[in-house]
């Protein structure tokens, strides 16, 4: 199953359902907010709580998602390097371009798969390595890059 959410947020993504088309419906289950939902999906629901959006990343071979710094932290904990379509600003997709700034900083480290152009996410998908095991609640080492891209640092593990 490929699981895709946009978050929780009141802005369309239009990009990134509409780029959907290019992968299988009867895999997809798609939360897709604001946005008219996808017309090939297995699953489209527009909103989910919290503890169903963890039960679809828990269940996903593979996760797609904008490039929310919860929908990314769920996703690696779970074991995924999820595929990331960040949300443009001058797309008014989001008020800035802090989502192409940190799925730029995350692709560096190698967290995440970054689409910057959807005509890729495809191949994006197709090239997402298998699950590892889930991350322990305590072990933070997405949290330090974050950190670390936010304030200009290099994190501790690439130094």
């Amino acid at each position: 199953m490929i699981f895709v959410t946009v978050g929780s947020t009141q802005m369309g993504f239009p990009r990134l359902i509409d780029a959907l088309a290019a992968l299988p419906g009867s895999q997809l289950s798609v939360q897709y907010g604001a946005t008219p939902p996808p017309a090939h999906a297995a699953e489209a629901v527009a909103f989910l709580s919290s503890e169903q959006v963890v039960e679809r990343i828990e269940a996903a071979d593979v996760v797609v998602c904008h490039a929310g710094v919860g929908s990314i932290l769920r996703a690696v904990r779970a074991g995924h390097t999820p595929v990331v379509v960040p949300r443009s600003g001058r797309l008014s997709e989001t008020v800035d371009d802090h989502q192409m700034e940190l799925a730029r900083a995350l692709a560096d480290e190698g967290k995440v798969i970054a689409v910057f152009d959807e005509s890729t996410l495809a191949a994006a998908v197709a090239s997402a390595p298998p699950r590892r095991a889930s991350v322990a609640a305590g072990e933070r080492p997405l949290h330090e890059a974050v950190r670390a891209a936010v304030h200009g640092r290099v994190p501790p593990q690439a130094r």
